[in-house]
């Protein structure tokens, strides 16, 4: 019967907080599911099936696994540990209930930790007792427990629950099945025809009949020089036999040395593939994002230069924008200066009455002034003589010119005690280009504005280009691996094929070389034969016959167990392959295993007009090899008899892969307790996503269970909550 898990606990086990009640997960036959967030204790669930099966946990921080007292103080609850007052101690342990046919068991792992000191991180602060297992059992009539006390009989429980041979393909993490089923590896298929068949009988049945072989051959040939005259033609043949046997050898080592190359090349074009499918799109990207990238910073820079421009131009006489507001301003100093010069130029002749000739004059050198000019040209009216200067006349020219002459020195003769004309005079002077522009500032901060928001806009539209070309080439490396650029995985890739066809050319080559020499031997063999003296006793003769066929028989069943398994194994696998692409727009293809000239199985889809599909993503990888790893399952020749236990296999599947995928392990698997978060949805109130709630409603899933913390406590305070959906 199978065993089926019934039961987990906890107690003070990572985040999970509290005694064993506290914390139980109870589970059935068929699909289970325990959905959370990234943190909220999904791994953590994992490690607890580590520790049952090999006393070890997965330490987060550097990924390596550790024997439990090792990494003690990691394990248990930050929670418990600042609770616990120095000199008292705390208990973490896990707990799992599984059942047989007839039997139900409960097994319990846990240790005991004594705080010595106040820093509770701190390793040397915690003295570490692990405890022994606890086994219990009982039948499905007495709900009682007894105690199983005997070490070996605990260990055979705990091994029963999923055999060893066999956890690699019901008990891994999701990344862990692309090492599991590696095609380029001869290992790979071996190892799964070696678990599911006696094919190792049958390797030392070859070597047995292999060693009786060359005994054979060496007795009879001892017993033909020894009952034989001399004979030269014998010799020579027996010389030639050996010769040829040696040449075969060399040509083997050559043969191993070229399928090693073949087989390096194949698992780095095997690595590479799923990067090659997207190299090509990526070197694209890249391209675009070099040359969006540098019109993004030149037209950034632009965009600086001008954003830096702006204040100069409230200064800069070619934009004069200080002097906005001002209109009135003008007006107003003309009025005043004029009422000025006025007022000056009177008290000038009253103070010098009595020689008028001597300081007063109405027009000086400078004058009329730069205001009282324009005001003349703005009113093509000469106030001087008082008569018009219309645009284009003389005198309106005449005026511009006077407006527009060289200022020059003059020393008048102080008449006043603060003589201000100078000063308004080069206040009207550097005000000039100025107020000339008053009338047209306006419109130019009009198009400084249009040409900043144009600049503006152009920069975000590059930005939001630039970016989407960046979300792109993410998506596509979400495979993949960014340390290296598109065009070295495309030329690994190139050059992997290169050397894979290099290698299976000389592979080809040595293979008909050593062909040809075994037909030599044979026929050399032959020759001997023929040559070998009528005295030499029968069973010699009969003893070298025997094993020959034998060893050839034994090599030949040996392939035909190995090819047959091989075949049903790519059977299952496209059963398998059908039910996971169920929902998924894949049509018409099937997965083939051949045999390389190294001998390893390459693993291909082949499409619909029988082309092998290369660099498809991650996500369908994956998919081949789990279909692959329940075609190991399926192959059994008895039922499968033992649960899944999977974290996070869907990471790198599509939705509709996803759906496929709880649908096919419900059919090869007695029991499937799958720990996701791809259907997390924080932001929802059952907190799935609605992938997530169409998978649940389906009757294959029998338990569905939600995990989550609240991250705006702090980590010391921090302990996943569960939620039983189903």
């Amino acid at each position: 019967m199978a065993s089926i898990i019934n039961s987990i606990s906890f107690k003070n086990f990572f985040n999970y907080y509290g005694d064993y009640y506290d914390t139980r997960y109870e589970f059935e036959e068929g699909v289970n599911i325990v959905v959370a967030d990234n943190g909220a204790g999904k791994s953590k669930f994992f490690n607890a099936f580590l520790w049952l099966f090999y006393d070890q946990v997965l330490d987060s921080d550097d990924k390596i696994k550790k024997g439990i007292k090792d990494i003690a103080v990691k394990i248990i609850s930050d929670k418990a540990k600042s609770e616990t007052a120095i000199g008292d101690n705390v208990e973490t342990g896990i707990q799992i209930e599984y059942s047989t046919g007839r039997f139900k068991y409960q097994i319990t792992k846990s240790f005991t930790a004594t705080r010595l000191s106040k820093k509770i991180t701190n390793f040397d602060s915690w003295q570490i007792t692990v405890n022994d297992v606890e086994v219990n059992r009982t039948d499905h009539v007495l709900p009682k427990y007894t105690p199983v006390y005997d070490a070996d009989e605990k260990a055979n429980i705990i091994k029963q629950l999923i055999l060893p041979t066999l956890r690699q393909y019901s008990f891994f993490q999701g990344e862990e099945v692309d090492s599991i089923i590696d095609f380029g590896k001869k290992s790979s298929i071996e190892e799964a025809v070696r678990t599911l068949t006696d094919i190792s009988k049958y390797e030392e049945l070859v070597f047995l009949t292999k060693e009786f072989k060359d005994k054979a051959e060496k007795d009879l040939n001892k017993q033909t020089k020894a009952n034989s005259d001399h004979n030269e033609r014998l010799d020579k043949a027996i010389q030639v036999k050996q010769d040829l046997e040696n040449a075969l050898s060399n040509q083997e080592i050559k043969l191993a040395e070229y399928e090693k190359l073949y087989d390096d090349a194949e698992q780095e074009k095997n690595e590479l593939e799923q990067n090659f499918s997207n190299a090509e799109k990526r070197n694209d990207l890249d391209n675009k994002i070099k040359e969006k990238n540098k019109r993004t910073n030149e037209v950034a820079e632009e965009y600086t230069n001008f954003l830096e421009t702006i204040n100069n131009r409230f200064f800069d006489g070619n934009f004069s924008w200080i002097s906005l507001g001002f209109d009135n301003v003008v007006e107003d100093f003309q009025s005043k200066i004029q009422q000025f010069r006025e007022f000056h130029f009177e008290k000038k002749t009253l103070k010098n009455i009595n020689d008028p000739n001597k300081h007063f004059h109405f027009l000086p050198i400078d004058s009329p002034d730069t205001v009282s000019l324009k005001n003349m040209i703005d009113h093509e009216h000469c106030y001087i003589c008082n008569r018009p200067a219309l645009i284009g006349s003389e005198e309106h020219n005449h005026i511009i010119k006077l407006k527009n002459r060289p200022i020059e020195a003059k020393n008048d003769i102080d008449f006043v005690k603060n003589n201000f004309n100078n000063f308004f005079g080069d206040l009207q002077i550097n005000a000039q280009p100025f107020y000339n522009k008053i009338s047209s500032i306006e419109d130019s901060i009009l198009k400084t504005r249009e040409k900043e928001i144009a600049l503006n806009e152009r920069l975000t539209k590059l930005k939001k280009e630039l970016k989407s070309l960046k979300d792109q080439r993410k998506d596509i490396l979400i495979a993949g691996n960014d340390s290296e650029d598109s065009m070295t995985i495309i030329n690994r890739y190139k050059g992997a094929i290169r050397r894979i066809a290099d290698s299976s050319f000389q592979i080809e080559k040595l293979q008909d070389s050593i062909k040809k020499l075994k037909s030599s031997i044979l026929n050399t063999e032959r020759e001997i034969q023929a040559l070998r003296p009528s005295n030499i006793p029968e069973g010699y003769l009969l003893n070298y016959e025997i094993s020959t066929d034998l060893a050839l028989a034994t090599e030949n069943a040996k392939n035909r167990v190995f090819d047959n398994m091989v075949n049903l194994l790519e059977k299952y696998a496209n059963e398998h392959f059908q039910s996971l692409i169920k929902y998924n727009d894949l049509a018409g293809g099937i997965l083939k295993f051949e045999k390389s000239p190294s001998g390893s199985i390459l693993f291909n889809y082949i499409d619909s007009t029988g082309n092998i599909v290369h660099g498809s993503s991650e996500g369908f990888q994956r998919m081949k090899k789990f279909s692959v790893v329940m075609a190991v399952i399926s192959a059994n020749t008895t039922k499968y008899n033992y649960p899944l236990l999977a974290d996070a296999p869907l990471s790198a599947f599509g939705s509709a892969f996803t759906e496929g995928f709880f649908e096919a392990v419900g059919e090869v698997f007695p029991q499937s307790i799958i720990l996701v978060n791809d259907l997390y949805e924080n932001d929802d109130e059952m907190k799935l996503n609605e992938l997530g709630k169409k998978i649940i409603r389906k009757d294959f899933i029998k338990r569905v269970y939600i995990n989550q913390i609240d991250k705006n406590k702090e980590q010391i305070d921090r302990t996943t909550d569960k939620i039983k959906l189903k």
